[in-house]
């Protein structure tokens, strides 16, 4: 009887001991582009507005790109954003051309989680 006892005291200490140690705690990368829109901005050039949201329950930072075309010409934009748990955010990318210039202008947005994950 004692032998059973001391048994299961020992399988149920080896089960909390381990049950840390079956993987990593990554959480997953929650951030999302919600919106992107674009048009002419305060100074009437050519402005990429891109909204990024954190639905996640943590802290997390990502990298935000802005890939497209402008007059025939390819484009990446990059940049780092840093949100709190359910914040969002809106990033602004202004381009040295007045937008009543623009003859032909695609582009796309994503964001990525660092490159140190």
């Amino acid at each position: 009887m004692e032998r059973r006892t001391f048994l299961r005291g020992i399988g149920v200490a080896t089960l909390g001991v381990t049950a840390g140690c079956l993987g990593e705690d990554d959480s997953e990368f929650m951030l999302r582009v919600v919106d992107q829109k674009f048009g002419a901005g305060e100074d009437g050039a050519l402005t990429v507005w891109v909204t990024v949201s954190n639905p996640g329950n943590e802290a997390q930072t990502g990298t935000v790109y802005v890939r497209g075309e402008l007059e025939g010409d390819s484009f990446v934009r990059v940049r780092e954003v840093e949100l709190d748990a359910h914040e969002t955010t809106e990033l602004t990318i202004v381009f040295e051309i007045a937008y009543d210039e623009v003859g032909s202008f695609n582009f796309d947005s994503s964001v990525e989680p660092p490159e140190s994950q």
